[in-house]
């Protein structure tokens, strides 16, 4: 075999080595990609999901997130699934798709802050008035620390949905005591110790009776 024959042959395994290298390569980083991919779009799917739980049961009455985010993470999901599709998908693309995704996390986890809080305001503190009150104080008390740590806590789907529940317990609480302005300012008074006999007037007296709730006051100097 001529010197040059060899040396072709030679060159040609060598090529022929070096493209099925770098088509493992190739396909490892591909699947590298995909397994990403997969990892970024559970968590996009669990943020969106979690946003869509805050709207229904009605934390948030807007859109959690700005405009121009969904619409760069619309865009973001459309190109990796162009990716997936044509057999292109890379590494970058599932970059750029995970740092949306953290930015409309850091966007929910800031919205939930503010509106769960709102959400829960006026209901837990009715209850932290009248819990002692009720029919079992132990539940009202529970009820008002679940709503606390679930309003202190990360958003999820489960948070959303725990929170609207409890809220939902706390209201049916306090609603039985059918408040009024009266009502509410002398129970104010009573829950920071500052009431006395002057401020029960004939409506609080009335409204004690109708509650079964005369035994529960105690009147001391």
């Amino acid at each position: 075999m001529l010197l040059t024959e060899t040396i072709g042959k030679s060159i040609s395994a060598i090529q022929h080595k070096r493209d099925a290298q770098e088509q493992r390569q190739s396909d490892e980083a591909y699947g590298n990609a995909l397994a990403q991919l997969n990892k970024a779009s559970q968590e996009l799917k669990n943020i969106l999901e979690c946003a869509a739980a805050m709207k229904e049961k009605g934390i948030v009455d807007h859109p959690v997130m700005a405009a121009q985010l969904r619409d760069e993470l619309l865009e973001c999901v459309n190109n990796c699934g162009r990716g997936v599709s044509d057999g292109a998908l890379t590494a970058d693309m599932v970059r750029v798709l995970k740092a949306k995704g953290d930015a409309a996390a850091v966007q929910i986890k800031i919205v939930w802050k503010e509106a769960s809080a709102a959400y829960a305001e006026g209901t837990k503190g009715y209850l932290l008035m009248i819990g002692g009150l009720s029919d079992d104080p132990g539940q009202a008390g529970a009820l008002a620390d679940n709503i606390t740590r679930t309003v202190a806590g990360e958003p999820s789907v489960r948070a959303v949905k725990s929170l609207a529940a409890d809220v939902a317990a706390a209201k049916k609480i306090t609603e039985a005591f059918s408040l009024n302005p009266e009502i509410e300012s002398f129970l104010k008074k009573v829950s920071v110790q500052q009431a006395t006999a002057a401020d029960l007037t004939p409506g609080i007296l009335t409204w004690l009776q109708e509650k079964r709730l005369t035994s529960k006051l105690k009147i001391r100097f």
